[in-house]
């Protein structure tokens, strides 16, 4: 919301699986599904090394479907990732994938 969105939909399940948030960037006309990641801080990983390939197919899949039920108006579709470490947000990462 900092960065001017809209949120559409949080926690969007479908039976490929779910997105965390769907959001609407009204400056582009770009929808946005956004996978959240959070770590406590002595994780040995970072919360966006999380994402595997296959993760980032069902997000995709339930994206799918999203689209397939909705009547919004918008010019393209982009996939972020936010990494939230201990209850901050470390990083967003637009077109991560």
């Amino acid at each position: 919301m900092r960065r001017g969105y809209s949120i559409i939909r949080r926690n969007y399940r479908s039976s490929f699986g779910e997105v965390d948030i769907i959001a609407y960037d009204p400056s582009t006309e770009t929808l946005v599904f956004v996978e959240v990641k959070h770590r406590k801080a002595n994780s040995l990983s970072s919360p966006l090394e999380s994402i595997t390939p296959l993760k980032i197919e069902r997000i995709k899949k339930t994206a799918l479907q999203f689209l397939s039920e909705i009547t919004v108006n918008y010019s393209s579709v982009r996939f972020d990732a936010i990494s939230v470490v201990d209850g901050r947000v470390e990083e967003h990462v637009e077109n991560a994938f």
